[in-house]
């Protein structure tokens, strides 16, 4: 019997397992349920673990009892009384079969599922089902962004579970991976010995003795978070029955090992977004709707934050009144606060970026490869941070300007996976961008924000006529324009504002415009710049006129002129002098327009300004064709396209054809005037001028009227009404409601046609322009006559005969021509036929398109009169 004194024999391949699993006694105690005494008594030999320990021991190492020394020693049947006879048979292990090897470093399932990942998971299915290079998958994407979740669900799914029949094997890296420990605890699930994977001296010969071991086995293996290149390339281990799949935060790592064929895993969408923060917090969503929203734009979807927050609002929520909700939604809207939100350590479920002592958070996981890079190229990412975050992009040349580096510190953040790339430009996450300005010193950040301010004032100066670079850098230039005004930085700021004014107005982002044109006037004044006293009265007037705002538009644009011309800025009185002919042709006021207009011109010609004679030829055009004179029209417009062709100025280019379009359309030339428009279309839109194309798709829906067919003139209003409701163009909307009224009327739709047209004008009414008011008031009329409401008609007639000015001759001949029909409506022969006359004598001295419809009326009255029938 042996004595109280006799040495207990540890369990040494009880403690190899372990070690080569590079666990300590407490996590294999976490692992299993027990507490890490019981696990140190059970390797000394003092305690064998009961069945149930036992049990889960062997699950955990992949190893039988007798493997793990687990079997009954001598000393301990002795103990037992009966079976210490001399004499009693040893226990001999039954021979272990070949089976299924899940890698217990596989992390457990989340208790929340994947949210919004199914298609990544078809994809990356499909691919490690697959053979030769396909079944070699890498994933690669941002910190937080979820790439270790989808291997974690690809490790448990069952589908990927019966394809690899032999199980799967995990290797979580890191930046400083263990990976002699990883290549023993593999060698141990394959079958090799702890002494075995010892006498390897190198990790080649251990991955070599692993690829030896897996033989044909169809297995997945899976490389987490790899740092290095040459370390993921260690466990590529597998046969040719196994497939790979690799994740890491590095774009070039990722395509090295998939041959340039990686799966860039993106951020959640906002629904998507949303849905995650309902599974952890479904209180919080279904009260705070809004808050949420802007949370989740403010972490650009990454799946780590959008966790972190769900779990802390959960907290929040779940004891307490509402108001710590709402506290606490309101310190989240604080990015400091989003980026420290953290969660305990757990050994199960660690990230492999962090030691297992670190907290996780949202700063961790970025800081982790914040360290690793050079002084340079972090100065350089922080710098980077006072660009507008994604979607928002910028230029390598803009990006090099505002961080005061060169391509290389660019690259380097590119390959650490804290820069994205589109392929031309560049991106930075709102978090990484949360993340560097909370680095940056003061100093520094002052100093990015004045280069930022710089470059885009000089690119809007530079590039002002280039819509389409204004357009792709419009975020950025906004961002610039308010660091300027925050920074008080006024020369930079006058100048950015003028120089972008005319794309804001281009675009019908009129209330931007006005902001920031006010903003630029008050600083002019106060530094008593006067260009800049004048050029922002310019487009302020500009922008009270595109409104429909004549009033204030008239007196900026007089404040302007006075101002230019007592400081002889001839160039400017040439602007000026345009803006106020735009007015006043707009109020009807032809002969007033047309002496602004003379005026400037013979300005533009002595100091032989090519953009501005063009500019004021394409508002004397429309004025003098209002007048009925198409020819000198044509001459006017005519000189102006040569000159604008010259220079190559696509807007004016744009506004010249529509009004030649016109003109011929005016004459009845309607193939011209189509084939005009439709030129003129395909620069507006290429340009992005939204207002001239609403102007474009009146002309041809008109003319699609004059053709008959309705239904595309429906089409081209439709489209127009939806944009001019979009910049708030009043004028050019109630034009198309009126237009839409006259189209249905034709096709008998009288309610429609009213409701159209009342609502027209109504808008005629406030922007008060005349012609817009006459004509509706002429479909109106029309709409009565069908309707056989004579009283009503001749309402609408005599209103606009006392509406339209004299000068403009195309309305008040047809104001006549609808009042000639009243009256021969109440057979009043003879003043129907006076004013009939009229009406076509003028149309005919215009040469108007009207002209042959007055005409066939005329001899249809009297044909009618002879007759004896009522027309």
């Amino acid at each position: 019997m042996p004595t109280s004194e006799t040495p207990h024999q540890p369990r040494v391949r009880l403690t190899e397992a372990r070690v080569s699993y590079n666990l300590s006694q407490q996590e294999v105690a976490d692992e299993i349920g027990t507490t890490y005494v019981n696990v140190s008594r059970w390797e000394r030999g003092i305690t064998r673990p009961n069945p149930y320990f036992r049990r889960k021991l062997c699950a955990l190492f992949n190893k039988s009892e007798e493997e793990l020394d687990l079997l009954q020693t001598r000393s301990e049947r002795g103990k037992g009384g009966r079976s210490s006879a001399p004499n009693a048979p040893t226990t001999v292990a039954a021979p272990v079969a070949p089976r299924v090897i899940y890698d217990p470093a596989i992390p457990l399932l989340p208790a929340i599922p994947l949210v919004g990942r199914e298609k990544d998971l078809a994809v990356i299915r499909q691919r490690l089902k697959g053979s030769g290079n396909m079944a070699l998958t890498a994933l690669n994407g941002l910190p937080g962004v979820g790439k270790t979740a989808l291997s974690v669900a690809l490790a448990h799914d069952g589908a990927l579970r019966e394809f690899f029949k032999d199980g799967i094997l995990w290797a979580g890296l890191g930046p400083q991976p263990n990976l002699p420990g990883i290549f023993s605890r593999w060698g141990n699930l394959l079958g090799i010995s702890f002494a075995e994977m010892t006498k390897l001296g190198s990790d080649e010969a251990r991955a070599k003795a692993i690829r030896n071991a897996i033989g044909d086995r169809a297995m997945l293996i899976i490389i987490d978070d790899a740092w290095k290149l040459e370390e993921a390339l260690a466990f590529r281990v597998g046969g040719s029955h196994c497939a790979h799949l690799v994740t890491t935060r590095f774009p070039n790592i990722a395509s090295h090992m998939a041959l340039g064929n990686a799966i860039n895993i993106r951020e959640l969408g906002e629904n998507e977004s949303i849905s995650l923060l309902n599974l952890l917090a479904p209180q919080v969503i279904y009260r705070e709707q809004q808050k949420v929203h802007d949370l989740v734009q403010a972490v650009g979807g990454l799946p780590l934050a959008l966790t972190l927050i769900g779990n802390y609002l959960r907290k929040q929520a779940y004891s307490g009144p509402a108001r710590r909700i709402t506290s606490a939604l309101e310190r989240l809207s604080n990015a400091e606060v989003r980026l420290k939100l953290k969660e305990p350590h757990i050994p199960a479920e660690s990230h492999p970026s962090l030691p297992n002592e670190q907290s996780l958070s949202i700063q961790s996981i970025i800081a982790v490869t914040d360290q690793l890079l050079d002084e340079e190229t972090r100065r350089a990412l922080y710098a980077l941070s006072v660009f507008p975050p994604k979607p928002n992009t910028f230029s390598e040349e803009a990006a090099m300007a505002v961080a005061a580096c060169c391509t290389d510190e660019l690259d380097a953040l590119s390959d650490a996976g804290m820069l994205e790339s589109n392929g031309e430009r560049y991106l930075l996450h709102q978090v990484i961008s949360d993340y560097a300005l909370l680095q940056i010193s003061d100093e520094q950040l002052t100093t990015a924000q004045e280069r930022l301010v710089t470059y885009y004032t000089n690119y809007v100066e530079e590039h002002k006529k280039d819509y389409e670079l204004l357009e792709e850098e419009s975020d950025t230039i906004f961002s610039a324009l308010e660091t300027a005004l925050e920074q008080d930085q006024r020369t930079e700021l006058v100048k950015g504002i003028y120089a972008f004014a005319p794309f804001l107005i281009l675009r019908g982002l009129y209330a931007k415009a006005q902001y920031y044109l006010e903003r630029a006037n008050e600083l002019a004044i106060e530094e008593n710049n006067v260009p800049g006293i004048i050029g922002t009265y310019s487009y302020l007037g500009e922008v009270q006129q595109k409104q429909g705002n004549y009033v204030q538009a008239e007196m900026y644009y007089q404040k302007g002129l006075e101002l230019a011309r007592q400081n002889n800025q001839y160039e400017q009185v040439c602007s000026l002098l345009t803006g106020l002919g735009g007015v006043t042709l707009r109020r009807g006021e032809f002969v007033k327009a047309e002496a602004y207009l003379q005026e400037g011109l013979t300005i533009a010609r002595q100091i032989q300004h090519q953009e501005h004679l063009y500019t004021l030829l394409k508002i004397l055009g429309p004025v003098t064709f209002s007048q009925g004179n198409y020819v000198q029209a044509e001459i006017y417009l005519q000189e102006g396209l040569k000159l604008a062709q010259q220079i190559g100025d696509r807007e004016q280019i744009c506004f010249l054809l529509t009004n030649l379009g016109v003109a011929s359309g005016l004459q009845g030339k309607r193939e011209q005037a189509e084939k005009y428009f439709l030129e003129a279309l395909k620069i507006a839109r290429q340009i992005g001028h939204n207002e001239q194309v609403c102007v474009l798709l009146i002309n041809l829906g008109e003319k699609s009227i004059e053709d008959g067919d309705y239904n595309q003139a429906k089409v081209y209003f439709q489209e127009g009404l939806t944009l001019s409701k979009s910049i708030k163009h009043r004028e050019w909307t109630s034009v198309i409601l009126g237009n839409l009224g006259n189209v249905e009327e034709k096709q008998g739709n009288y309610s429609e046609a009213q409701h159209y047209l009342r609502e027209g004008l109504e808008l005629a009414y406030q922007v008060r322009r005349p012609q817009i008011t006459g004509t509706i008031l002429y479909h109106f009329g029309n709409l009565y006559i069908g309707q056989q409401q004579i009283d009503q008609a001749e309402k609408a007639f005599h209103e606009m005969i006392s509406t339209v000015p004299l000068e403009d001759k195309e309305l008040h001949a047809l104001a006549q021509y609808g009042i000639a029909r009243v009256l021969a409506l109440r057979n009043n022969y003879i003043e129907a036929l006076k004013l009939g006359e009229d009406s076509f004598k003028t149309l005919s001295t215009i040469s108007n398109r009207h002209t042959d419809e007055v005409g066939n009326w005329l001899t249809s009255l009297r044909l009618s009169h002879l007759s004896g029938n009522n027309t």
